[in-house]
């Protein structure tokens, strides 16, 4: 099986500024809720680590690196994240991994 054709699964850490919780978490679930839709998204989950209450973590998985990338270029995910830009404190940490 190629890379492009293995399943890929992300782990995004997002900080979002503590003065805009609400804004970030509604654009972040619009997000979501179009990329479910998507053919080749599995699961994406917006999740609260226990041990972090300032941060979220989105996990993600899609069938295949080529539905991430067709993903990425959807405008309600290249417009989402620049409005995003301005309700984090610091650019999300996008961590891209394959099953063993």
């Amino acid at each position: 099986m190629s890379e492009q054709e293995k399943a890929l699964f992300l782990v995004v850490t997002i900080k979002p500024r503590l003065d805009r919780l609400e804004e970030a978490e509604a654009q972040l679930q619009s997000m979501r809720r179009h990329t479910l839709n998507e053919p080749g998204c599995v699961f994406m989950h917006l999740v609260q680590p226990q041990d972090d209450p300032h941060s979220w973590v989105m996990l993600e998985m899609f069938r295949s690196r080529a539905a991430w990338d067709e993903h990425m270029r959807q405008p309600y995910n290249t417009e989402g994240n620049r409005i995003l830009e301005d309700l984090l404190r610091e650019p999300s940490d996008l961590r891209l991994m394959d099953e063993k």
